[in-house]
């Protein structure tokens, strides 16, 4: 036995388990080791192979993590889509074989991937060996025990019954008009889009929406949009939960965010359904029966007051059959339609062959229900269609007895995996241009181009569990094809993203019997693991090597220390000294005094071992020659504001082919092509401070908006004013980077509650995104005459170009390309704001190098505009910003992480521990530049960096070192050269009285009441 103590509103519990009978433990084995093992070994012998099975899991996070990676890739424009939709499938079927074993949780999977016969003999079902299984929590909520989900053979055989006579010729001839105004009323709104780019699936959900509320309910897509809206939330929690495994009955213990919100949706979508029916029976009160009407909901609620007891169906059933056409009725035409226009809008031939169809057939006459059912060329398209992109990517069965399935012995509950997706793409079916579209194949019917093999292609199943609503389905999706092609001829847009998804399946959720104890246990071994036993062991080796810190503190680690120390400097009177470790960074100050130049501290449980001296270290940890230093995954706030970028990727082969981009945006012929409009933004900014001339003026927001401008003109070619609403959400995005650097989070709390400053973050994230894809599709939009030029030459018009790149290795994701852009928005605007600042106050206080830089630019250009020839041989003012980089750089350390246990100078470190390089300690280090560190003399650079750090290459590090040092370094001392030289041209300027000296560490090390000058002109 054992006690598990916890706490909760201030109260105390004591939970007392006890196993005096052993049958808990046995069964808990049995179904989490014993069965997996058996069913692993019997399958085994008889050559059946998979992934090995994992405790609990089973193969759900590798699945997750194959879709998510997935996910990240570029994209390219190929039919070829088995390892996109199913990359589990695709990888595993080549590793172990074309039928093999994967599970989900403790649930075994067969999966089969060739072999179509194995496909018709399950899903036809004549031996009742292979029934369905039992919908997830997710599913039954949103198709509840319906005609597609009920595993009850009498109840099946019933609702089978009412379905198929919903849609016989008769019922299917008077839906015909219905569906023709649903599509008249969408070509309607196509109007406003005439030469527009238009996103089709959207409409097409509106489309099929239209169609069902008319046909089935009698009604409107108005009236029943609450429905619609509610079921496709529903579809979302379906798709997003597919791979959680469940612990059965935890749900009444304990409900997920999800688990909360599906319910919610669930009683909305009951009521809504209610409501509609309490309508129609109010109307049949006269006692006559037609009051029902004779659609689909008539003749469901003819069959709720069915006098025969066997025929008559309960409320819940009625409810349940509601939703199912509801979402599976919209969905898979909604799906059939937009892959179809997107495939003839890809293959223009294709779609000339279908409209010359539909002319010959129909002209410019009202389509009919006859000429529908001889559009030959059309079903040969949609046949093709649903080879590539079937509804859905697999069907699921139970064994319900072992039974033997072609050569194999299967056990009984195994779950069955069909994957007709596979069997679609398949060469040895289809031939060597499986992955090509090509409709022709059709020609003379399914059984000739399947060579009589039915279980060849199966997008809507076959047997008795076969879509119901085919027939129904293919002429809604041939009316409106047909209305679109007599009025529009349409390509693919330059903004299409091929990236098709597994959204909605029906998939078994994982049984987890007498658990709940063992897995209360578990996660407290594992929290005490990561809280407690973990933080004891790295404390402990690194102790023993010398290396000592603060004690870590369950949970916060140093983190509360931390901010209390940096609140109590910031309440401590200020003084003009540019010793500023203590103010900036006061815990590396005190803790490197109290316990060493090297020493750990701890942000919540994760070690960080800061480095405050010894430059070779650093040199070594980021040149990372040997792989063992990589950067670290940035935090939620850091990823919202610079994404998956330049500077915070973590992938290697992204990272070349982003730096490459990089590189060449900023080599010498861009630079210098950037230079007129540097001079040009220094120009604009000057002709403000004409309104400030013997005032005070504050710089730090005036260089801001300089470097704004800058950026905007060099890289995306546009203003300011035109990417100011990007820059204001970037800078509140950094306040929140910034008010949060301290917060520990738990992980995955965010998935379930979300504090005020992460729903913000969010929100700008979104805002951020949209803004950037509106100017790229304005770029793309002058780019459709097929010039590549007109993406255009600066560094946004690279990423548009590597984005539409032919070359799969070189082309970049739309994610890739708003996250580079980010990225040069923010950084490329703040560390040559902060250096610019920090520039001026240090000459304004200084004013002896102000007239020596004065003397050096009038020299090089007098009165004139300065030209890049002159700035290059600026070498006093090259003194001055190393000196003003070195005594303020623009970050006050580097983050990097140890892979793998390494040997890091005298010191072994475990793997995952973090490394902080305080740079800001290098650079005002009396050991390394003499006495004399905390005053500014920029002739300590008069012969170069390499001689004034001794040729210690960590010593000096403002933009980092390595092959991650900054990219666009030339670029900011440029832009920071010219503003600086066309000031000394005409300003004299000394510091305000009212300057308040007060560094801090926002983002960047940056003054935190701003710079504030007296302005001379001369």
């Amino acid at each position: 036995m054992f006690i598990l103590f916890y706490s909760r509103n201030n109260v105390s519990y004591y939970i007392w388990f006890s196993f005096k009978n052993n049958v808990s433990y046995l069964a808990i084995l049995h179904k989490l080791w014993w069965t997996p093992t058996r069913i692993q070994k019997m399958m085994k012998a008889q050559g059946i192979k998979g992934p090995p099975y994992r405790l609990i899991h089973g193969n759900t996070k590798e699945i997750s993590d194959m879709k998510k990676e997935v996910m990240r890739r570029p994209k390219n424009l190929s039919h070829d889509i088995v390892s996109v939709v199913v990359p589990h499938i695709h990888s595993w079927s080549q590793i172990y074989g074309k039928k093999y074993l994967q599970w989900h949780g403790c649930l075994a999977r067969l999966v089969i991937t060739e072999e179509p016969e194995l496909c018709k003999e399950i899903m036809s079902n004549k031996d009742k060996a292979y029934p369905k299984r039992e919908p997830d929590t997710f599913a039954k909520k949103l198709l509840g025990d319906g005609l597609v989900t009920t595993t009850e053979g009498e109840k099946w055989g019933k609702m089978r019954k009412l379905a198929t006579h919903a849609f016989n010729g008769e019922c299917l001839k008077s839906m015909f008009p219905d569906m023709v105004a649903s599509a008249e009323t969408m070509l309607e709104r196509w109007r406003n889009y005439e030469e527009k780019e238009i996103e089709v699936f959207e409409e097409f959900r509106l489309f099929t929406s239209e169609v069902i509320s008319r046909t089935a309910f009698g009604s409107s897509y108005l009236e029943g949009q609450n429905i619609f809206e509610m079921m496709m939330k529903l579809a979302f929690l379906l798709s997003k939960n597919a791979l959680t495994v469940r612990i059965p009955g935890i749900s009444k213990i304990f409900k997920t965010s999800d688990e909360i919100e599906a319910e919610k949706l669930e009683k909305g979508v009951y009521a809504s359904i209610m409501d509609i029916a309490k309508k129609r029976e109010k109307t049949a009160m006269s006692g006559d029966e037609d009051g029902f009407g004779s659609d689909f909901f008539g003749l469901l609620l003819k069959a709720r007051h069915d006098a025969n007891d066997g025929q008559r169906i309960s409320v819940d059933d009625l409810v349940d059959e509601c939703k199912t056409f509801y979402i599976a009725g919209q969905e898979t035409t909604n799906s059939l339609l937009a892959w179809t226009v997107f495939l003839l809008a890809l293959h223009t031939n294709w779609q000339e062959e279908a409209r010359k169809e539909v002319m010959e057939l129909f002209g410019k006459q009202t389509r009919n229900l006859d000429g529908i059912t001889k559009l030959k060329t059309m079903s040969m398209i949609f046949n093709e269609s649903l080879r590539l992109y079937p509804p859905v990517a697999g069907f699921a069965r139970k064994v319900g007895r072992e039974v033997r399935l072609g050569n194999v012995i299967v056990p009984a509950n195994v779950a069955l995996v069909i994957s007709n997706l596979s069997f679609h793409h398949d060469p040895r079916i289809w031939g060597q241009d499986a992955q090509l579209f090509k409709p022709e194949r059709f020609a003379e019917g399914v059984a000739k181009a399947t060579d009589n093999n039915i279980g060849a292609f199966v997008p809507f199943g076959i047997g008795p569990r076969s879509c119901v609503g085919l027939n129904f389905a293919i002429n809604e999706a041939k009316i409106a094809v047909s209305m679109i092609l007599r009025r529009y001829s349409f390509t693919l847009s330059p903004g299409y993203v091929h990236s098709p998804i597994q959204y909605v399946t029906v998939r078994v959720v994982a049984i987890l019997s007498s658990l709940l104890c063992v897995f209360l246990v578990f996660v407290l071994i594992k929290i005490l693991h990561k809280l407690w036993w973990n933080p004891t062991r790295i404390q402990k080796m690194m102790k023993a090597q010398g290396i000592k810190g603060p004690p870590y503190r369950l949970i916060h680690g140093n983190t509360k220390e931390i901010s209390d120390m940096k609140k109590e400097v910031m309440r401590r009177p200020k003084n003009l000294s540019h010793d500023i470790v203590s103010g900036v960074v006061p815990h590396i100050h005190s803790w490197s005094q109290i316990y060493g130049k090297k020493y750990l501290q701890w942000h919540g449980s994760l070690a960080q071992l800061v480095i405050t001296e010894e430059p070779e270290l650093c040199k070594e940890i980021l040149s990372n020659k040997d792989k063992a230093y990589p950067k670290r995954e940035p935090d939620t706030f850091v990823k919202k504001i610079l994404g998956d970028g330049l500077v915070t990727t973590t992938e290697g082969e992204k990272w070349g082919k982003m730096r490459k981009l990089a590189t060449h945006a900023f080599n010498g012929e861009c630079l210098k092509s950037m230079f007129p409009d540097m001079v040009a933004s220094a120009e604009t900014m000057l002709e403000r401070w004409r309104n400030y001339e013997e005032k005070e003026i504050e710089v730090f927001e005036e260089f801001r908006l300089f470097t704004s401008e800058v950026i905007s003109r060099t890289a995306f070619g546009s203003s300011y004013l035109e990417g100011q609403n990007i820059f204001e959400m970037l800078m509140k995005l950094a306040f929140l980077l910034s008010k949060n650097a301290l917060t520990v989070r738990i992980p995955g709390i965010s998935k379930i509650f979300k504090t005020s400053d992460e729903i913000e973050a969010e929100k700008l994230e979104k805002g951020v995104y949209a803004s950037i894809m509106d100017i790229a599709k304005k770029r793309e939009k002058t780019a459709m005459s097929g010039d590549e030029d007109s993406f255009g030459s600066d560094f946004f018009g690279l990423l548009l170009k590597a984005r539409h790149d032919a070359n799969d290795d070189q082309r970049i994701s739309v994610d890739d390309l708003v996250d580079e852009c980010k990225t040069f928005y923010f950084a490329g605007q703040e560390t040559t704001n902060t250096l610019l600042a920090w520039t001026v106050f240090l000459l304004a206080l200084h004013t002896n190098w102000q007239e020596e830089a004065r003397k050096e630019v009038i020299a090089l250009f007098g009165k004139q505009t300065p030209n890049l020839d002159g700035i290059t041989k600026l070498k006093t003012m090259s003194m001055i910003f190393n000196e003003s980089l070195r005594l303020y750089p623009p970050v006050a350390g580097f983050g990097r992480k140890v892979e793998r246990e390494v040997r890091l100078g005298d010191v072994i470190v475990p793997a995952n521990v973090a490394l902080v390089i305080s740079n800001l300690s290098f650079h005002h280090d009396p050991r390394i530049w003499g006495q004399d560190a905390q005053l500014f003399k920029p002739e300590r650079f008069a012969e170069g960096v390499a001689k004034a750090t001794n040729n210690n290459i960590g010593a000096f590090v403002p933009f980092g070192i390595g092959p991650r040092s900054c990219v666009g370094l030339n670029f900011a001392i440029n832009e920071a050269k010219i503003a600086v030289s066309m000031i000394l041209q005409r300003y004299s300027f000394t510091l305000s009285p009212g300057y308040v000296h007060s560094p801090i560490q926002y983002v960047t090390v940056r003054p935190q009441h701003g710079v504030q000058v007296m302005l001379h002109p001369l």
